[in-house]
């Protein structure tokens, strides 16, 4: 398996987030070597939830501050990853879990919904320049 990487395509133009989005992959990152080296997946999957979590409200917070037209749809989308995470907390704690499902979905969490739903709240705020 390989380490997720920060690339400048994932910025979202919004220091704060981008730095938040930053501390998610070393969150993967960490629960990718606990997967590697074999160990129990739990602690590093918990610590990553908790992440998100916070870091889900926080984006939302600074959504709602800016007004920006998209925080319910955007409050859907976190509310349908969230759902996901625990249905993938139950399949680690029944010791069911398919690891490379769980990385693609990271994987796509990453890139579909930085790169294409963040970003539109970048591009609102003016951070980002408006998709062609």
């Amino acid at each position: 398996m390989s380490h997720f990487e920060w690339k400048d395509d994932l910025s979202v133009g919004v220091n704060e987030m981008d730095n938040q989005h930053k501390q998610l992959i070393g969150y993967i990152n960490d629960l990718v070597d606990q997967i590697e080296a074999g160990n129990d997946i739990l602690p590093a999957f918990d610590k990553m939830s908790a992440f998100v979590v916070k870091h889900f409200d926080e984006e939302e917070q600074l959504m709602e501050a800016n007004q920006f037209e998209g925080l319910g749809p955007h409050k859907l989308i976190h509310q349908q990853l969230l759902k996901r995470v625990g249905e993938f907390r139950e399949l680690i704690v029944n010791n069911e879990l398919d690891n490379d499902k769980l990385i693609a979905f990271l994987r796509m969490w990453l890139t579909s919904h930085i790169k294409g739903i963040d970003t539109k709240y970048g591009q609102s705020f003016g951070s980002l320049p408006k998709a062609a």
